[in-house]
């Protein structure tokens, strides 16, 4: 069962990347190997699916975020957040259309939340950001980024979100903070588990 679900999971990424969070959710259940039903017992309706997603990639970043400078960790964490929503498109969209999508997100959502907290946090620490930033400035950057990801045909989405993420973090950082290039996205998702 716990294995079953799993395999979704990663199925869906696969196929959101792919073909986006709309896509027909029975390309999930071929992808992962499961019949409809077996999706259905695990992920009732797509926002569960989504939710599940979010979760796994939420996850990943806690991981990643292991490994980081202090005053640096606020950077990588807005380019690697930023990039995961280019890689699947509409996942957030998906949640805030659902009745109950957003209230499914409360636990990871304050997990997110905490993990920018504590990076913004060193970053003002260290000097690398301006005394001013808050926590919902840094938000603010994952929501104007949404709106690049609306607006820009697939094979343009990339350079576009990589240049508004680096026009926005360079208002927001301090001149010591701005003074390094923007670092590529490097974080790995988990492969499925066999």
């Amino acid at each position: 069962m716990v294995r079953n679900r799993a395999r979704i999971v990663a199925a869906a990424e696969e196929v959101f990347r792919e073909a986006g969070a709309a896509v027909a959710l029975d390309q999930v259940a071929v992808r992962a190997d499961v019949g409809r039903g077996t999706l259905y017992r695990h992920f009732p309706d797509r926002a569960a699916l989504v939710a599940a997603v979010y979760e796994r990639r939420v996850a990943a970043l806690e991981a990643y975020a292991t490994g980081l400078e202090p005053p640096t960790a606020l950077v990588h964490l807005v380019v690697e957040m930023t990039e995961l929503l280019v890689d699947a498109p509409g996942l957030f969209t998906v949640i805030r259309t659902a009745a109950d999508g957003p209230g499914r997100l409360e636990d990871v959502e304050r997990r997110a939340r905490a993990l920018l907290g504590t990076a913004l946090d060193a970053a003002r620490e260290h000097g690398h950001v301006r005394d001013d930033v808050t926590l919902d400035d840094v938000l603010l950057i994952i929501a104007m980024v949404e709106g690049v990801i609306g607006m820009e045909p697939p094979d343009a989405m990339p350079a576009a979100v990589r240049r508004t993420v680096e026009i926005v973090l360079r208002g927001l950082l301090t001149d010591s903070g701005a003074a390094e290039p923007l670092p590529r996205p490097e974080l790995r998702l988990p492969a499925q588990e066999e």
